[in-house]
């Protein structure tokens, strides 16, 4: 399939996007979600990972939530089979990769790496950052998350420590995965969206390492044998491969895309929860 290439006005609308999408994500963030802790009968999904966990692409706002929390709180309040309170919950940062995910990294993320926004150059020259690990789960608003959703890896093709080896994706990923089951929790785990438009030209080999890393990210499932991880959605797979999901960088999924993106980790999602919620049940038997 040959993807047409964005026009001005495409390509000046995804630049505007951009932008309002930084301006947002670092001077409002998530302090609408900085929600009280978890309890018998209200729990929190967290998202981490790069910048398709961050909703990159999405429509934005500085009063909602985006990317799939947007889309899985909406589609939750609706599905029968959840009974209790659920809130959602976004720490994806945009440039970061799985080396900078990892538990055991010592340094700060470097956020002028996040596209080379503006923003994201501001960002890491005013605030000096603690690793993205402890950052996030050191939050007292995240770390008692129970189910985590991990989409992380695509931004390794180009700022990761071994861009080109994603032996090294699968084995941070796998790192990532056996620490939040060590802290008890559900693990989703999706791969990566493929940049298809790269397909058969020049800079195929790109396409060819990620969809690489996607077979070994679906390969940590089955050679951990946990059954509370669970591929959440294969994003690499040919029914993503449509040009109207993704924006005009033909990386980032758009409104459209993230919709089916949360469609599709439903499945697993609904089954994680219900988990969950047994043990709530079954506490309050007791």
């Amino acid at each position: 399939m040959e993807w047409a290439p964005p026009g001005f006005c495409d390509a000046l609308w995804h630049f505007c996007k951009v932008q309002w999408f930084f301006f947002v994500s670092y001077f409002f963030g998530n302090w609408w979600t900085k929600v009280k802790q978890t309890s018998k009968f209200y729990h929190k999904v967290l998202v981490i990972g790069d910048s398709v966990a961050a909703g990159f692409g999405d429509y934005v706002t500085c009063l909602a939530p985006y990317g799939i929390t947007r889309h899985l709180a909406v589609m939750v309040s609706k599905e029968h089979t959840v009974r209790q309170s659920w809130v959602f919950m976004n720490a994806g940062v945009c440039g970061s990769t799985s080396d900078d995910w990892h538990p055991d990294c010592k340094s700060s993320y470097d956020t002028s790496r996040s596209n080379g926004r503006f923003l994201g150059v501001l960002d890491g020259l005013l605030f000096r950052r603690r690793p993205l690990w402890r950052e996030t789960f050191d939050d007292p608003s995240y770390n008692d998350a129970e189910i985590v959703i991990v989409c992380v890896g695509l931004e390794d093709s180009k700022y990761g420590v071994e861009a080109k080896n994603p032996i090294r994706t699968r084995d941070n990923v796998r790192v990532i995965c056996n620490e939040l089951r060590a802290r008890g929790k559900e693990v989703i785990l999706c791969t990566l969206p493929l940049r298809w438009r790269l397909q058969d030209t020049k800079k195929n080999e790109v396409f060819v390492k990620d969809k690489e890393r996607n077979e070994l990210l679906a390969g940590v499932i089955v050679s951990m044998k946990d059954p509370h991880l669970n591929l959440g959605c294969d994003l690499g797979s040919p029914e993503f491969c449509r040009q109207q999901l993704y924006t005009a960088d033909a990386v980032h999924f758009c409104s459209e895309g993230y919709r089916k993106f949360a469609s599709s980790i439903f499945t697993s999602l609904v089954p994680a929860m219900v988990r969950v919620e047994a043990k709530t049940w079954k506490q309050f038997i007791k």
